[in-house]
């Protein structure tokens, strides 16, 4: 640990606070790779504006950001709409991991209109990202940002981190079908008191609950990528949502509110990232807030999602194939026991520092296994 590293953090971050909150994440808002849009509605820049606007109006107090989210557009439309309510409100961007780290956060500044940010973070590791957290803390002890955080790292990384800087937060995706993050990351964070913030709470807009299909989205748009939106993994979310929308209804609320409510009752989530790109979105996701999740309906979401999700047995004839394989596929098959989840798989091999995983590689070695007959689920 670097000399007086941990013990002075000055004031206590305004995103830290004694129960969970609902953020805003502005990238759906301001920034490309959401599709297009058609003529007057969110994509509008006054439309946009009033988004932002509401959701302040509304109380919400933590706005993340990055220069990558439309090449600025999301920091310049926060720094206009949310100067009425800097005084109040909690402004988090990042630096990427190629980036000068003065002069990324200098012209974020610009873009938001104030002089300094509640939190800096990292947006991604790559060589030479310790150097890079440095010389964030060193913007943090000159005044142009409050605390230092970091995004999309591994369990090993975010230790190492909390080592050589004062880390605030780590930002990582959760929501109720992914849920790397509660192997190594959570129990880290609240160890370390670092604040945890999730973001794609929502699952790219999956969890509301509106495609009923795998939908075919645009070629400008990210979506069209995430494994989730095809295959057998989206056939196996459809099917937990339709099971989750009468526990949804029971409850009085949408599946896309369950869904927010579940992540903010989760120990050790300290900020909720929801997206929005109109104001009636804003509501929808602040729904969430009216009312938490009993821990009989947080059981009883979990139980859907295991029972969605039941992890495979390798047949004996993979196990024998596996034997010529790669590591990494050969440290799947050899888990694959029927009672190791997806996430534990992934987190075991990311514990020996090497390439990381993560679940949904697991899951779509695994699909591809399913249809050479290679796996047993028992669910099947």
């Amino acid at each position: 640990m670097l000399p007086g590293a941990r013990p002075d953090v000055g004031p206590p971050p305004r995103f830290w606070a004694a129960e969970p909150r609902l953020g805003f994440g502005a990238w759906a808002v301001g920034g490309a790779g959401w599709g297009r849009g058609r003529g007057r509605g969110p994509h509008d820049e006054s439309d946009r504006i009033a988004t932002v606007a509401r959701a302040a109006e509304r109380g919400v107090s933590f706005f993340d950001t990055a220069p990558t989210y439309g090449d600025g557009a999301s920091e310049s439309l926060l720094g206009r709409a949310l100067r009425p309510h800097r005084a109040r409100v909690t402004i988090a961007t990042k630096v990427g991991p190629h980036a000068d780290p003065r002069a990324s956060l200098e012209a974020s500044l610009r873009r938001l209109q104030t002089d300094y940010v509640d939190l800096v973070q990292l947006h991604e590791t790559a060589d030479g990202w310790e150097r890079q957290l440095e010389q964030l803390d060193a913007l943090r002890q000159a005044g142009k940002a409050r605390a230092v955080g970091l995004c999309n790292a591994t369990h090993l990384q975010l230790a190492r981190a909390n080592e050589l800087v004062p880390l605030a937060a780590y930002q990582g995706p959760y929501n109720l079908f992914d849920r790397d993050a509660e192997q190594r990351a959570l129990p880290l964070c609240r160890e370390r008191e670092v604040a945890f913030l999730a973001y794609r709470p929502l699952a790219a807009g999956l969890l509301t609950g509106k495609y009923a299909t795998p939908p075919v989205f645009s070629a400008d748009d990210h979506r069209r990528g995430i494994y989730w939106f095809k295959g057998r993994e989206f056939g196996r979310r459809r099917a937990a949502l339709d099971r989750l929308e009468p526990l949804a209804r029971h409850l009085g609320m949408s599946l896309g509110a369950l869904a927010l409510a579940w992540a903010l009752a989760r120990p050790g989530v300290a900020v909720v990232l929801a997206g929005a790109r109109s104001a009636a979105q804003v509501d929808q996701n602040l729904a969430a807030t009216e009312r938490a999740l009993t821990p009989d309906a947080v059981a009883r979401v979990d139980a859907v999602v295991r029972e969605a999700f039941p992890p495979p047995r390798a047949s004996e004839r993979a196990r024998a194939l596996a034997a010529a394989w790669g590591e990494r596929e050969r440290h799947i098959v050899e888990r694959l026991d029927g009672g190791t989840s997806y996430e534990a798989i992934a987190a075991s091999w990311t514990d020996r520092g090497q390439q990381p995983m993560i679940a949904a590689q697991v899951k779509v070695f695994c699909d591809q296994l399913t249809e050479q007959g290679l796996v047993i689920s028992d669910a099947e």
